[in-house]
């Protein structure tokens, strides 16, 4: 297998074990395994970072084009959007939940 396909596999494999691991810590419950999932993924991540830096300086792997400073300010205004409807969500799920007791 060539240098470049050896490389590509890696970097795909990584990428849906980070996706694995952040369903596992979105469901974890336990605190303790939580923050041991967490680590993982951290170190998960910094291995991928430094195999896609291998990959981008040998020309493997083409980086994606650089967001524009407004797709940078849409997507900061989704994400906010989203925090404040699933922070309101919660508010009310607790409203709810304290009017059943």
């Amino acid at each position: 297998m060539q240098e470049q396909a050896m490389v590509t596999d890696a970097l795909s494999s990584i990428n849906a074990g980070l996706k694995s691991l952040g369903d596992m810590i979105s469901q974890a419950e336990d605190q303790e395994l939580r923050q041991t999932l967490q680590q993982m993924r951290n170190d998960a991540e910094t291995c991928q970072h430094e195999l896609y830096t291998i990959a981008k300086n040998k020309n493997y792997y083409p980086p994606s084009q650089k967001a524009t400073e407004d797709e940078i300010t849409n997507l900061r205004n989704i994400a906010n959007q989203t925090a404040q409807s699933s922070q309101s969500g919660q508010s009310a799920q607790g409203q709810a939940a304290q009017g059943m007791r």
